[in-house]
């Protein structure tokens, strides 16, 4: 604790002379990319078996930019011929659509939200109408060349060199295991291989936000050694301003550097060593106190009179082996990740010297995914595997005096510590039973042991086990070369865990601990294409049963709290349906729709919040993207890209008070491109439309603490992408 409380922070006033300073569309829509038979992202051949069943490897997108090829499901398949709902980001399509983030993803994903949060380390997730839980865990499993992300600090990152992601939708805990209750984030890179590569990217934008991505990869020693090395650097001012000390609050002071090595010594071993570091200043925390009838009144702006900032450092480092034995492939993957933060706030969000919280965070985990994939057998094949991993969590929160204050403040500190103990077994096998039809079943069990204690409170500590099987189950019939049909069962499973001791209140159901959170989802799809595949269509149609959905409540009487608490019955019922056109090989028009309709079927065993959507997540999602790169000769192409999105509805409390309506939001492009570079321009948000990006109800009493999103801004981008 001494150790924390020799960090000291400063007033705004101080902070500019002592601060130091360090760094999608629908299945569909992923075919959009006109240019994709035109530039691949083709990695080095990966190790696979005849039947397709493969470790987990970068897609390649074939001679068509309908034929993409998938790994979501531990198999290399065509993404119209996988039975499930996914959504693909190809590295061309995150070019021509300016994507460098899992937020940008989410601005062209149906049904995926991926917006700021409080601060770095907790976005606001959702998918499928199931949010991340603040100070507990996400709905998805989010995965990197194969290497599981153990913690949130993790997912904001910068998608440098990206080959694809996928986004693979409803509970897949069989295949996943636990978080993966609402779906899974498969981000693949670029593999270096034999040709020396470089390729850079350069964007800058208003709020003087400047940022460089650069990336050289190509071999080492023949054809056994590989190596690749990105790095990134964003400097922004930012452009929420902060009305007590005139400055801009969502700044931005952030560098990245990515590793790889690739070591093939003989045709059936792989080894793929990779590490990140990521260090930076960042503005966190930057809520307005709105009362409820002015939530959409953007006028309000910042007022603190501290200038919040999280201070960051994260590290993770990962081996992957790959080796072929004679019964299949044996991969092996080890990791160690660990997240750093320092995150000083404004207690109160006024103008006024009160108090201020000083917020060291500690995140460290290690885990191992070991499992064995069978060679081509026949119409069956399988895949068997174990996980492990082990956690520690240091959340502590020291509130003090602020420097400036003419009053005496009062200072509380608590020092929270919690381990997590956490093994996984699993199955899964694929059966071809002839005429077209297809039987896939998966099964899971994960048991986390969890750990949590005040250190400065004795007889706090508390442990338990959460634990659930996860099976799944799909049937896919390939009715006709271009027409797909499938239904698929599958669980998911998110643990459960502790409130700190002293939020405990059980007159108000503030419980010590909350329990496990269990999903259980039924789909139905198609998959279609015709007119010479030019026009694509796609639907799925799905319900999910929750019992204990997780969400943070917030309670103003009897007394004020806040804590975590679970939802004893909800469900979604959901629709996804995705257009493509593709009228000839420059233009390209896709639409997305996305329903999560929501509703709490049984809070508490009464009527209370009964018939209530679920917080956090939109109602509904629509997406239309005009594409047009007309060739002017053998070298040059325009680019004109147009995206239109539509939010739907959403609620940020179980009571359905505080809410806000739907909102658009428009997007352009306009460039000239080579095979070798592009340069564009964009507008983001050009109809300046402001909505909240998270709402933290009730925060300061009768008031909404409201994060607001980025209003209008336009840049220029420029990339450059030299060698293979």
């Amino acid at each position: 604790m001494a150790a924390s409380l020799s960090w000291a922070p400063v007033s705004a006033a101080q902070e500019a002379t002592t601060a130091p300073t360090p760094a999608t569309s629908s299945d569909a829509a992923a075919q959009a990319d006109p240019s994709a038979s035109l530039a691949q992202d083709t990695p080095r051949e990966q190790p696979s078996t005849e039947s397709g069943v493969a470790p987990d490897v970068p897609p390649q997108e074939q001679n068509s930019g309908s034929d993409i090829v998938v790994t979501a499901l531990r198999r290399n398949e065509r993404l119209q011929e996988a039975p499930a709902s996914i959504s693909v980001v190809t590295g061309d399509i995150a070019r021509t659509a300016g994507v460098v983030s899992l937020a940008d993803v989410s601005k062209i994903v149906p049904s995926l939200r991926f917006e700021g949060g409080i601060r770095p380390g907790v976005p606001s997730i959702a998918l499928r109408g199931i949010s991340a839980v603040q100070n507990g865990e996400a709905p998805v499993s989010i995965i990197v060349d194969g290497v599981q992300i153990p913690f949130l600090s993790l997912a904001r990152m910068d998608l440098l060199d990206i080959s694809s992601v996928e986004i693979l939708k409803g509970p897949q805990g069989a295949l996943y295991g636990r978080g993966a209750i609402a779906g899974a984030i498969i981000i693949n890179t670029r593999q270096p291989d034999d040709d020396v590569r470089f390729s850079g990217r350069v964007v800058a934008q208003e709020g003087d936000d400047y940022q460089g991505i650069a990336t050289i990869s190509g071999p080492l020693a023949g054809d056994v050694l590989f190596a690749k090395l990105t790095g990134s650097y964003q400097n922004r001012k930012g452009l929420l301003r902060n009305v007590t000390t005139g400055r801009t609050d969502d700044f931005i002071d952030q560098g990245s550097v990515d590793g790889e090595l690739l070591f093939e010594p003989t045709d059936g071993t792989r080894v793929q060593v990779t590490g990140m570091y990521t260090r930076g200043r960042v503005g966190t925390n930057n809520l307005t106190r709105v009362p409820l009838d002015r939530l959409d009144d953007f006028s309000i702006e910042l007022e603190q009179n501290f200038r919040n900032y999280d201070q960051r450092r994260l590290w993770r480092a990962a081996v992957k082996l790959d080796q072929d034995t004679p019964i299949g492939t044996l991969t092996v993957v080890a990791q160690h990740a660990r997240a750093r933060d320092f995150v000083v706030t404004d207690i109160d969000y006024t103008s006024a010297a009160l108090q201020y919280n000083f917020n060291p965070l500690l995140d460290v985990a290690t885990n191992v995914d070991a499992r064995i994939t069978s060679e081509n057998a026949g119409p069956l094949n399988w895949i068997f595997g174990g996980f492990y991993q082990y956690r520690e969590s240091e959340i502590d929160i020291n509130v003090m005096p602020d420097p400036a204050a003419t009053t005496p403040q009062a200072s509380r500190f608590t020092d929270q510590f919690q381990t997590s103990k956490a093994f996984g077994v699993y199955g899964h096998a694929t059966l071809e039973l002839g005429g077209g039809v297809t039987a896939i079943g998966a099964l899971r069990y994960d048991r986390d042991k969890r750990f949590d204690e005040l250190r400065e409170t004795p007889g706090s500590a508390i442990s338990a086990p959460f634990d659930a099987w996860q099976p799944s189950a799909t049937f896919r019939w390939q009715a006709a070369p271009d027409l797909l049909l499938y239904a698929t069962y599958g669980q998911g499973f998110r643990s459960g865990g502790f409130n700190p001791a002293n939020t405990v209140i059980p007159s108000i159901g503030a419980a010590r601990t909350y329990e496990k959170e269990i999903s259980r989802n039924y789909e139905m799809g198609f998959k279609s294409q015709f007119a010479d595949r030019r026009v694509t269509l796609n639907a799925s149609f799905y319900r999910t049963d929750y019992d204990n959905t997780q969400f943070q409540r917030t309670i103003l009487s009897p007394v004020t709290a806040r804590f975590i608490t679970s939802i004893a019955k909800s469900r979604v019922n959901g629709v996804e349906v995705d257009l493509t056109v593709r009228p000839t090989t420059e233009l390209t028009v896709g639409a997305s729709y996305s329903l999560s309709d929501t509703r709490i079927e049984d809070f508490d065993g009464t009527s209370l919040y009964v018939g209530n959507p679920l917080p956090n997540a939109f109602h509904d999602n629509e997406q239309v993207n005009v594409q047009y790169e007309p060739r002017f000769d053998d070298t040059y192409r325009g680019l004109f890209r147009v995206d239109v999105t539509r939010r739907g509805r959403i609620s940020y409390d179980l009571a359905n008070s505080v809410t806000f309506g739907s909102a658009a939001f428009l997007n352009a492009r306009v460039g000239l491109q080579t095979d070798r570079w592009s340069l564009a321009v964009f507008g983001a948000n050009l109809t300046d439309r402001r909505v909240p990006e998270f709402v933290f109800p009730y925060l300061f009493g009768q008031q909404q603490g409201r994060l607001a999103n980025q209003p209008f801004r336009a840049g220029v981008e420029l990339n450059v992408n030299l060698g293979g």
